[in-house]
């Protein structure tokens, strides 16, 4: 890892694995892709993360964006596997960072606040009990790296519980099709599974507020997959619901 005066840090990556592929290839669309999506509930959502930023916030699967504020934030690092999305930041108030959820190389107690945007569900590994191991290694990574007192916040899309199971069931299925189809792997969660893996990783204090997308039309098509961004179905026939936690170290 080298630095110039301040200038963002990329260490190099001599692992490319499929989902640094995948995100090399969406990142000619991924911005319009995620500012696509922003609608009524992206205000609702700001009223509840931005006054939980603290003074030094790091952005794990920042993507090279910075979608919340806060006027007590004086140091915000984001965090991308992806060099591709980081460097098409536009943002100039990023100190970007090039390396894994899994690993982080911060020191302990090094920010106030560490904040998971959709990106949990895209730790998937070969099963779901793996899977469950991977997000429980980068939410006790992350904890290191919080000041005592310090707080999570994340926001992630959510199924019900019933469909989550039937997602475990079908797993492999769904590996499947999203290796033929060269996807990015991914594993949707419930809320409850997420509190829970939040408290066997060591945080405490858990609160979750599930999003209203009531004022948004139950027509109002959506892209399905960043995979496939032409590919739309309208919102009532999405079962993905959109929840933000917090907890404290």
């Amino acid at each position: 890892m080298t630095s110039s005066r301040g200038e963002d840090l990329f260490p190099l990556v001599r692992v490319m694995n499929r989902n640094q592929r995948f995100f090399k290839k969406a990142s000619s669309y991924y911005k319009n892709f995620i500012r696509s999506e922003h609608s009524l509930p992206w205000v609702q959502m700001r009223m509840i993360v931005e006054p939980r930023l603290g003074e030094k916030v790091l952005d794990v699967g920042n993507g090279g964006m910075r979608e919340f504020n806060s006027s007590r934030t004086r140091l915000y690092v984001g965090l991308d596997f992806s060099l591709e999305l980081l460097k098409q930041a536009e943002t100039k108030d990023i100190h970007r960072v090039c390396g894994e959820a899994k690993n982080l190389a911060f020191r302990e107690g090094s920010f106030d606040t560490l904040f998971y945007s959709y990106l949990l569900h895209h730790l998937a590994g070969k099963n779901v009990r793996g899977t469950k191991k991977t997000v429980e290694t980068a939410l006790c990574e992350g904890l290191a790296c919080l000041k005592k007192e310090g707080n999570v916040v994340i926001i992630e899309h959510c199924l019900p519980a019933l469909l989550e199971h039937v997602e475990k069931l079908i797993y492999y299925l769904l590996r499947a099709f999203i290796f033929l189809t060269r996807q990015s792997s991914v594993f949707i969660f419930s809320a409850e599974t997420l509190t829970r893996t939040l408290m066997k990783s060591g945080y405490r204090e858990i609160r979750v507020w599930k999003i209203d997308d009531r004022e948004r039309g139950r027509w109002e098509w959506v892209t399905l997959m960043i995979g496939f961004p032409v590919i739309k179905i309208p919102r009532w026939l999405s079962p993905v619901k959109t929840a933000i936690f917090e907890a404290r170290k």
